[in-house]
């Protein structure tokens, strides 16, 4: 490719060297005439400036013989040069300034471990900082000011903090800076308490119209909807909070959600909204598949719609103590309300014999409700709860003397150090 260069320039000066004459000296006067013939066109120009360049050393000679003229002279000669190269390092000199002020802002950074007192006082230096900006980080300042009003609030100055988020300018800021400068506002302001709970909560849903997915922001609104004791909402939104939810705060949000779940099942079973009741129990029973609350909430939606029979199998679905007890108010409600004998098809359970046993006892079959609750006493032990319905299903046998002394033994066995004082469901 270099040859190939060569071969086109040589090829393209080629007729001009055979123009130039071979002598040197008459190739330099051929070369030297153009620049002659522009001197001629513009000489009366060079003239003008000739005779201003000889005015100005008139004028600086009288100067230059006496003392004072020549220090005048240095002071302008100087103060000139100075002014070119203020103007010449301006940049870099706003440069230094920025990138000072950005190390200050590191250097407060790094003692924000262990040295709140010392890196406040940095921040407060980088915050009052009016110069330049630094090109690699240039919202240092308004970095600064949120850093500030992160510290006041955890140092529960609400007035301070809100007067460094004041000073924060939103426009050019980049998104996480908006983000936090949003979730500081909105915290600073609900702790402050003197913003209306409508004001603050059109404050919180137009900072997560910005970011949907901020979890801080929707923890925020979640504290607001907790006042207004509006389940439903709460759990809508909690939902979002789990969904959005960091690792580490994942499992306890999922769990509020289910509790919030259960809330909102129970208001709307109050209200009588059976439908409504019924998709939070679905989406319970989804939110928290092994668990318990699904199934007892759908329980609870069959017990008040009358449907003994199918509370019952979705209290025993549970296979929980919780479910066990409820089987257990159901039925003392309504005696009779399944046959004994689909009591474990419903409720598969080892206290559930305890139940089949009270049944049987009501019905007066004698012989088979003694079998069950000494099958019930063996399987669980003898914990309060199982004496309490034993003692129960001896009563009604007739046996209120073995009922009497049965719970004289409970008492007395609970009154001794280090013995059980709770019951349990017991397993399949």
């Amino acid at each position: 490719m270099g040859r190939f260069g060569d071969a086109v320039r040589a090829t393209l000066f080629a007729p001009l060297r055979a123009l130039l004459p071979r002598n040197p000296w008459l190739r330099l006067l051929v070369c030297a005439l153009p620049v002659v013939l522009l001197l001629a066109l513009f000489g009366p120009a060079v003239d003008v400036l000739l005779k201003l360049v000889d005015l100005g050393f008139r004028v600086l000679e009288p100067l230059l013989q006496t003392t004072v003229g020549r220090l005048l002279l240095l002071l302008v000669v100087f103060t000139l040069g100075g002014a070119f190269t203020v103007w010449l390092l301006k940049s870099r000199v706003g440069a230094l300034r920025g990138e000072a002020a950005l190390g200050r802002h590191l250097l407060a950074t790094a003692a924000l471990v262990g040295q709140g007192r010392k890196s406040r006082e940095r921040f407060r230096r980088v915050a009052r900082y009016r110069g330049p900006a630094p090109e690699r980080y240039p919202c240092v300042v308004q970095d600064a000011n949120l850093k500030l009003a992160r510290s006041c609030l955890e140092a529960g100055q609400l007035d301070e903090a809100l007067a460094w988020l004041v000073r924060v300018v939103e426009a050019g800021l980049p998104r996480e800076l908006q983000r936090s400068l949003l979730q500081l506002r909105v915290r600073a302001l609900r702790l402050q308490g003197e913003v209306l709970p409508a004001t603050l909560e059109q404050e919180v849903r137009g900072a997560l119209g910005r970011f949907p997915d901020d979890y801080v922001l929707l923890g925020e609104l979640r504290d607001l909807l907790a006042q207004r004791a509006d389940p439903v909402e709460l759990a809508a939104t909690q939902e979002l909070v789990a969904k959005h939810a960091p690792p580490a705060a994942a499992l306890r949000e999922r769990q509020r959600w289910c509790d919030e779940l259960g809330r909102a099942g129970r208001a709307l079973l109050g209200a009588g909204d059976h439908d409504g009741c019924r998709r939070i129990a679905k989406k319970l029973a989804h939110a928290d598949p092994g668990g318990s609350a699904g199934g007892l909430l759908l329980g609870d939606l069959h017990r008040a719609r009358g449907d003994h029979r199918a509370a019952i199998v979705a209290y025993g679905a549970t296979r929980s103590p919780e479910g066990l007890d409820r089987v257990a108010e159901l039925l003392a409600e309504h005696p009779g309300a399944v046959e004994p004998r689909e009591l474990l098809e419903c409720c598969p359970l080892q206290g559930t014999l305890l139940l089949v046993a009270r049944e049987l006892a009501r019905d007066g079959d004698q012989q088979r409700a003694e079998r069950a609750a000494r099958l019930a006493a063996e399987s669980l032990g003898p914990t309060a709860t199982v004496c309490a319905v034993l003692a129960e299903v001896l009563e009604l046998l007739g046996q209120q003397a073995k009922a009497a002394l049965l719970r004289e033994q409970t008492i007395a066995r609970l009154l001794q150090p280090g013995e059980p004082r709770a019951g349990a469901g017991g397993g399949t």
